[in-house]
């Protein structure tokens, strides 16, 4: 229990850009595992707020099956549907079908709330956030040693695991249609820079470099698999 409140507490003093919090994560015995707990309780605790923030969110929203019912007896109504019927007798079976399939899809892109994707979240998001902590952790160690930083690679992933303390902004989302992921990410991506400069003791500058380096070669990768997954696909149509 020890060990959960400590990581907490310097998850909230990071979360205030308290550099002694960076420099105590640092020298604690094992800060890898000690960021692990602190990132599983973070993401834990958002998604459960997470999950009482949609369940109140869908309470408050209307019926959807009504909604989808009274547009359905509208559009049957149109001359245009008229029109199908005269022309296809199964044009009524293969519009229900469609109209059907529509609105599996249309309340997920319209941001309708689900109550099932926010209960998945509860393992999703704390494993997410450990995934994405290693992939940015060890390109910043790469980029921080390479403009001259002086830290382990263990030391940087355990300081970088206060970055997602700005996660817990997240936990207003228990309000229903109240949203603070961008403000989160623009505060994680500040915490990690005040967890570079401290762990590998940049100055500013590079300590911005490398702060951003791993989200620009994150990009270029991933333009990079585009370019070429479109080649491919260019590729496979002409020859076929």
């Amino acid at each position: 229990m020890d060990g959960i409140v400590g990581s907490l507490r310097l998850g909230w003093n990071a979360l205030l850009f308290k550099e002694e919090a960076y420099e105590e994560m640092q020298r604690t015995a094992n800060p890898v595992v000690k960021g692990v707990v602190l990132i599983l309780i973070v993401g834990l605790v958002v998604a459960l707020f997470n999950l009482v923030g949609t369940a109140l969110e869908w309470a408050s929203t209307p019926d959807l099956g009504e909604i989808k019912d009274t547009v359905y007896r509208y559009l049957v109504q149109m001359p245009w549907y008229k029109e199908g019927l005269d022309q296809a007798p199964d044009f009524s079976d293969r519009f229900k079908q469609w109209y059907d399939a529509g609105w599996v899809v249309f309340p997920r892109l319209s941001g309708a709330p689900y109550v099932g994707g926010a209960a998945l979240g509860i393992i999703g998001t704390p494993l997410w956030l450990v995934v994405r902590w290693v992939i940015y952790g060890l390109l910043a160690y790469l980029a921080a040693t390479w403009l001259g930083g002086s830290g382990s690679l263990r030391e940087t992933l355990g300081v970088l695991a206060l970055a997602v303390a700005p996660q817990m902004l997240n936990m207003l989302s228990v309000l229903p249609f109240l949203e603070l992921g961008g403000l989160a990410r623009i505060w994680g991506v500040l915490c990690a820079y005040f967890a570079l400069k401290t762990t590998h003791r940049l100055s500013w500058g590079r300590a911005v470099w490398a702060t951003l380096l791993p989200y620009f070669l994150v990009l270029v990768v991933t333009l990079l698999m585009g370019c070429l997954g479109s080649a491919a696909l260019g590729a496979a149509v002409r020859g076929g």
